[in-house]
């Protein structure tokens, strides 16, 4: 079947011909209705495109919210006719799941074939779903990320291959196989952030392939400071500083976690101070992760990055 990346994508793990199925999934907390309306049409439009191109056929869309109220996400999208969603669900979850713990929730069950992770915060560009799905055209490819807007992720790329440290959890489609490989995210581990990252490494040492698409473009709502940097939210301190240690820990770096805990032990910062005496207790507690990754094929540890960067907004 010809589609508009040619020659259909060999994504169904039956090698079914038909255009793969895919499910969109996010994870809301605390999401104002006016960003998931913005995110429901953007995405809306991106995969009714898709769908008459042929490139997927079954779509479906999911929505968890770890919100301590829920959401009117029925009303929101409810009034929406002629799109491209077969069914559209939402599970209130109770708690606070965590960005990698909501999306695992959702992960249950799941019988499509592609899964498409995105934040509420992003709003799709109308050829996003199709440059992403023709990205698996190469079988050895399990997850492809978005090229960010209007703040690019600084990380590298190889500019023929596509091919890339991690995908970032904001935007990234995968084959379920992948999920099934890794079992999805960690949150025991990685609450918030590094997420993405763990999942992807661990889905390279499954053997796949992460590439960034750089023409398939999403809006992520980011912005920076006055000094160039880019804005933080208000947990990102305390769980950046735990992923510090828990991600060199996890592939194989005992020296350099040992280091990053040593400095967050000495810092003038009582929250980093705070942290690093919450991580020396799972230290003794033997509630650290499980090294993996000992021939370090896949964990980059570069400057305090786990990639190699091309640029920085910082201002020197």
């Amino acid at each position: 079947m010809v589609t508009a990346c040619g020659t259909l994508p060999a994504v169904s793990p039956t090698g079914d011909p038909a255009p793969p199925s895919l499910r969109v999934q996010t994870v809301l907390y605390d999401t104002d209705e006016a960003a998931l309306r913005r995110f429901f049409q953007g995405i809306s439009a991106a995969c009714l495109l898709a769908v008459g191109e042929g490139v997927v056929g079954r779509t479906v869309l999911a929505a968890g919210d770890s919100s301590a109220a829920a959401t009117a996400f029925a009303e929101i999208v409810g009034a929406e006719e002629g799109g491209p969603f077969d069914d559209v669900s939402y599970l209130h979850f109770g708690s606070n799941l965590g960005s990698g713990g909501g999306h695992n929730r959702l992960f249950e069950g799941l019988g499509e074939d592609l899964v498409l992770v995105m934040n509420p915060d992003t709003y799709a560009s109308p050829r996003m779903v199709t440059e992403l799905v023709c990205a698996l055209a190469e079988p050895t490819v399990g997850v492809v990320e978005a090229r960010q807007l209007p703040l690019e992720h600084p990380k590298s790329h190889d500019l023929d291959t596509g091919d890339t440290s991690w995908a970032s959890g904001s935007c990234f489609l995968a084959r379920a196989q992948v999920i099934a490989d890794t079992g999805g995210f960690d949150p025991e581990f990685f609450f918030l952030y590094g997420d993405d990252i763990d999942f992807s490494w661990r889905a390279r040492l499954q053997g796949w392939r992460v590439v960034h698409r750089p023409s398939a473009r999403v809006f992520h709502d980011k912005r920076l400071t006055p000094d160039g940097y880019v804005e933080a939210t208000a947990l990102e301190p305390r769980y950046s500083a735990e992923v510090s240690v828990l991600l060199p820990w996890r592939y194989s770096r005992r020296d350099l976690a040992d280091a990053r805990l040593a400095e967050l032990e000495s810092s003038p910062d009582p929250l980093q101070r705070e942290v690093a005496a919450s991580l020396r207790q799972r230290v003794a507690d033997g509630r650290m992760p499980e090294p993996l990754d000992p021939e370090h094929r896949v964990g980059q540890f570069v400057d305090g990055e786990y990639a190699v960067h091309r640029f920085s907004y910082a201002q020197s």
